[in-house]
Order: structure tokens, then C-alpha cells, then sequence
């Protein structure tokens, strides 16, 4: 089996057309009152290269162009690029690439990078460890160059209800659960504070001038966000629980149903977490 093939079946999430469009929506959420690139990141340099880590759609890239020096290079690398627009139609100094970012690292990436971007990459972190994966993005920095990493907090995860809601019953939480164990085939992803430790892991690796941002989701963007998450979750019951048997992913799909149902009473909220690091210039 080949490592792109092996990887695939790891991932867990969809890479349809319905897919692509739930990670864009969750990029423009997550930016929501926000920012493309953390503010304390020195970006109005010229001649300034940029990497993103798991680029998914190619959506934050090509955002991020319309800020960045006309100079800027950017370049985007996850082991599927299927997701992506064709090469030939990004901006002109944007390039995306294969590569796994657990592996090691190609000599003409080491020290290339002014920044180094990662968000939303939960599932891909393995045994609830992201070390493995700091050590790599510290070697793409150059010398002061910085690293951001955006993740779900899901230890904010808090119900959020309308007073029409005040006494239906939780189906989220379940939904939650049936998620983040695989339908109780492994330990409970969403429960591991792994993220609220990158600060911990920043400095454990060298980096300096560590900050952290936190923040929940406006309440007018919460059915929105809950949408995004259905989505994922309808994605998880046909491609991950359905193959575990079962009559799990139908489980999962009635839930996913109910949870729809009262979309307009019932919510969830959650932290949208950045922490960036600043490797030292030696």
C-alpha cells in the first residue's frame, strides 16, 4: 500500500465537492472577526515565503495572496491535492506541492520559510501528540520566522440554547461523542486539551514570543457553524463508521437528523484557538 493510499484511508473526512464547500465555509467562520494571519506576524516584508501545512482547499492560500507583498511566495503542501484549484489557475506566487509532513523533510525546505501555517489539522495529529509535527515545522523556519497553528478548543465546547430550546433534548453532545470515538471504537479525540498545550510545545521546541489567541464564535454565526459540523460529521458516518459495521453510521445519521431538526434552538460553541512561535535567530 502506498503511503498516499494508507493516509486516505486514515483520513476520516470527505474530499467531494459537498466536502470542499464545508471547508471553505469553516475557513470564512474561523475568520470571522478575525484574521487570515495572526497580527503580531510581521507581514508587509518583501520578498517574504510562506508555507502552509494540510492546505485542504487551497482556501487560505489564495486568501492570503490578496494581502501579502505582490513579492511574497507562497507555498502550500498536504499529501492530496485533489481539493486544490489547478495549478494554473492560483495566483502567480502560489504553488502547492506533496508532502507529508511527518516525514522527513526534503533538504530544500529546511530553513526556507518566513511563516509557517497550519489550522485545523486535529485529526492528522497522532496519538494526540503534535510534537512530531512541531520538530518538522521549526525545521522550515528560517532563522525569527514564525509559525501559527489554528485548532479547535473543543474544552470551550458549551450548548447553546434559544428559551424555545430550553428543554429539548441534547442530541449534539451524543453526536459529539459518537464522533470523536468512532462510534466507541477508539478513545475520545474531542477530549484530549492537546491544543490548549501548544504554548507548552512552542517552548518545549525553541520558540519564543509565544501568543495566544482565543475566541468563540459570534451567536449569530452559530448555525452556521453547526451546519459545517453536520457536514463533517455526515461525512465521518459514510467514509469511517459504516465500514466499522455495525449500523453505526446510521446511528450517527439519525443523529446528525435530529440535530438539524432543532438547528434554530440548539447550538454549540467553541474556542477558535491560534498560538504562533517565533524561532530565535540562531
Amino acid at each position: 500500500m502506498s503511503n498516499e493510499t494508507a493516509h486516505d484511508e486514515a483520513y476520516i473526512l470527505g474530499r467531494s465537492f459537498s466536502a470542499n464547500a464545508r471547508l471553505n465555509l469553516q475557513y470564512f467562520l474561523w475568520k470571522d472577526g478575525g484574521f487570515s494571519l495572526h497580527p503580531n506576524i510581521p507581514a508587509d516584508r518583501e520578498g517574504m515565503q510562506v508555507a502552509e501545512i494540510g492546505v485542504g482547499t487551497g482556501i487560505w492560500l489564495v486568501d492570503l495572496a490578496r494581502y501579502l507583498p505582490a513579492s511574497a511566495r507562497i507555498d502550500g503542501f498536504d499529501i492530496d491535492l485533489t481539493q486544490c484549484p489547478p495549478k494554473e489557475w492560483l495566483p502567480p506566487n502560489v504553488s502547492v506541492h506533496n508532502l507529508d509532513c511527518l516525514a522527513p523533510l526534503p533538504d530544500r525546505l529546511v530553513g526556507r520559510y518566513d511563516i509557517v501555517h497550519i489550522q485545523l489539522f486535529h485529526l492528522a495529529v497522532h496519538s494526540n501528540d503534535p510534537a512530531p509535527i512541531i520538530k518538522n515545522l521549526v525545521k522550515l523556519l528560517k532563522p525569527g520566522g514564525w509559525i501559527s497553528w489554528g485548532e479547535i478548543d473543543y474544552s470551550r465546547w458549551k450548548i447553546v440554547r434559544t428559551k424555545e430550546g430550553k428543554n429539548i433534548t441534547d442530541n449534539l453532545t451524543p453526536l459529539l461523542e459518537m464522533i470523536g470515538t468512532l462510534g466507541g471504537t477508539k478513545p475520545n479525540w474531542t477530549t484530549d486539551d492537546w491544543p490548549v498545550r501548544l504554548p507548552e510545545f512552542f517552548e518545549q521546541n525553541g520558540l519564543v514570543n509565544i501568543t495566544t489567541d482565543n475566541r468563540p464564535f459570534p451567536l449569530e454565526l452559530l448555525p452556521f457553524q453547526l451546519d459545517t459540523a453536520l457536514m463533517a460529521s455526515e461525512e465521518v458516518s459514510y467514509k469511517a463508521l459504516d465500514h466499522i459495521g455495525g449500523d453505526l453510521g446510521s446511528c450517527c445519521r439519525e443523529l446528525i437528523t435530529r440535530v438539524f431538526r432543532d438547528r434554530q434552538k440548539l447550538a454549540y460553541n467553541v474556542g477558535r484557538l491560534t498560538v504562533i512561535g517565533q524561532r530565535t535567530d540562531n
